[in-house]
């Protein structure tokens, strides 16, 4: 990771950390409810989006602070779908990020409940901190659709279902998981009141990272999908290929920047991204 990108997600972090601890939901939530979501909520997840989220309304004229609501409910609703994506009936799996799944530690169906709780509190959270009404509005349609039928959910069934071609594997992962990335990029422009012309170039920068992590992911599972079957570039594309569509959308993504006063942190997340763990 370059060292002035480091220092920026240290910055941004050290804002969100607190925020989201300190939460007042956690108060009045059902002791074991709170448990189970905190348990997935600060298992040692790196924050990925949260931090885009910051990055990106800083780029672009706003900054940290107004964008903590939304940071963190993003961060809400990625958690939401690791906890039911763990479940038995999804992708039935025993450990995350080296502990036991929530499911494991706590049981099932408070699983399912510590998920419907997060993904419904993000809302909440939303409405009732957003600096200004109009923010609220658009990021909980942002939301709502980055991680509804048309977004994550509908890529998980599209997931399960199976892809047979590159351009319906496309399709599916940026629902999947681009879809999410993308908001959290745009909602950080909904925050500082960018132009219609600068909202469309972080959608494009957003989807063009959405598709750049989904590939850099393939090429770090490479072994456990080849085991599973999974729906994966690598199942479509030679290895040569996979890595020339990574630096491809990699490219998509800067050219997006062009312009921009405060591109540099966004532009070293996209080489992150590009090279994390390989």
């Amino acid at each position: 990771m370059h060292p002035a990108l480091k220092a920026e997600i240290n910055r941004a972090l050290a804002l969100f950390e607190p925020y989201l601890t300190n939460a007042t939901m956690w108060q009045s939530w059902p002791p074991r409810l709170a448990e189970a979501a905190r348990y997935a909520l600060f298992g040692g997840g790196k924050r990925v989006r949260p931090c885009l989220a910051l990055l990106s309304a800083e780029a672009m004229g706003g900054d940290f602070h107004s964008a903590l609501p939304w940071a963190a409910a993003i961060e809400m609703i990625h958690t939401y779908s690791l906890i039911h994506d763990d479940l038995p009936s999804m992708d039935d799996d025993d450990l995350r990020r080296g502990r036991p799944t929530v499911h494991r530690q706590f049981d099932e169906a408070t699983a399912i409940l510590a998920g419907d709780a997060l993904l419904t509190e993000a809302f909440a959270l939303i409405s009732r901190s957003a600096p200004d009404p109009r923010y609220a509005q658009n990021w909980c349609r942002l939301l709502a659709e980055a991680s509804g039928g048309r977004g994550m959910v509908g890529g998980q069934v599209d997931d399960i279902k199976g892809v047979s071609d590159l351009d319906s594997l496309i399709s599916m992962q940026r629902k999947k998981t681009g879809a999410l990335i993308a908001a959290s990029v745009v909602g950080g422009g909904v925050i500082a009141d960018v132009s219609p012309e600068w909202m469309a170039r972080l959608e494009r920068f957003g989807d063009a990272l959405g598709m750049l992590f989904q590939i850099t992911d393939d090429l770090i599972d490479q072994e456990q999908d080849a085991d599973r079957d999974a729906n994966s570039f690598l199942h479509h594309l030679s290895h040569e290929d996979v890595i020339k569509e990574r630096d491809r959308w990699a490219q998509i993504a800067k050219d997006s920047l062009e312009g921009a006063n405060s591109k540099y942190a966004l532009s070293h997340f996209v080489d992150y991204i590009c090279h994390r763990d390989l």
